[in-house]
């Protein structure tokens, strides 16, 4: 079973180097980004995210090229190649998107590798805050560290919070949203609860110990959302499941997860998903909308 060494390497070079093309973008200002927003509720996408998502699948594809690419603002979502394929590069060339319109810092850069089907190499680069992390998690090989600038790398670590003291990041709340019941559900507090936009974000706070829980109800979560980020959080000990403890699918049919997406250090995990399941079964029990 190979390491995965070559990969990873060559994969901190190419994000680093799209990190600080993206921070070009980002000093900027709006003017330069360009953004519209994707037809059909698609989100935002800017200048920035074209660019470097060719770039990035551009580079994949010389490097591996028996390798399946699947990247957010590609267009061919749809083909079969993706979902057969041994391996799997899942890109998000900017996860985060208004958050980096808006020049605020939550949103990464991060590309994952899957083989057969299953996450085994992620890194999450957080450029506004000069933050690297990244993971191995296959077979006997397990990797789970970050930087800061130029600081050593060091390992990832996870918090061991029990529920009454559980912290809970995601992404803004409003009026409708399903993260109220989700807070009620699992009695945490507005003070131990953080938004941030991006998931990789989110899912990397987790990994690094300044988060415990991600909770995302079924919705629009994409496979490029979270491939790199749970490889973090595996690798350091944690857990990541959709909403009824199954392992996440990067097999399709679709680009998102259907039954939504939890991660959490993993001590509570259980737990979580056992205070969950009430609304969980509602959920899953309308038909989709």
């Amino acid at each position: 079973m190979p390491d995965l060494d070559a990969e990873l390497s060559f994969i901190l070079d190419l994000v680093e180097a799209c990190g600080k093309r993206a921070s070009e973008y980002f000093t900027a200002g709006p003017d330069l980004l360009h953004m519209r927003n994707k037809p059909l509720g698609g989100g935002p996408v800017t200048r920035a995210d074209t660019e470097l998502n060719e770039r990035i699948v551009t580079a994949l594809s010389e490097a591996y090229p028996d390798d399946a690419v699947l990247a957010e603002e590609s267009d061919d979502h749809e083909e079969a190649r993706w979902r057969d394929a041994k391996r799997c590069w899942h890109v998000d060339p900017i996860d985060g998107t208004r958050e980096f319109a808006r020049g605020n810092d939550g949103w990464t850069v991060q590309i994952g590798l899957c083989i057969d089907g299953l996450p085994v190499l992620g890194v999450v680069h957080e450029p506004a805050t000069r933050r690297m992390s990244w993971g191995v998690d296959y077979g006997d090989h397990h990797v789970a560290l970050q930087r800061v600038g130029t600081e050593t790398p060091r390992a990832l670590e996870l918090s061991q919070a029990q529920m009454s003291a559980l912290r809970l990041i995601g992404g803004s709340i409003y009026p409708q949203s399903r993260q109220h019941a989700i807070r009620r559900a699992l009695a945490v507090t507005p003070e131990r609860t953080t938004a941030v936009g991006s998931v990789g974000v989110r899912m990397a706070s987790i990994a690094r110990g300044h988060a415990d829980a991600y909770v995302q109800a079924p919705g629009h979560t994409k496979t490029w959302d979270t491939c790199a980020p749970a490889v973090l959080i595996r690798a350091a000990g944690g857990q990541v499941t959709n909403l009824q403890g199954e392992p996440l699918s990067y097999r399709g049919p679709k680009v998102t997860h259907p039954r939504g997406v939890v991660a959490s250090h993993g001590p509570v995990h259980t737990e979580i998903l056992a205070k969950l399941k009430p609304l969980v079964d509602s959920w899953l029990a309308q038909p989709p909308g």
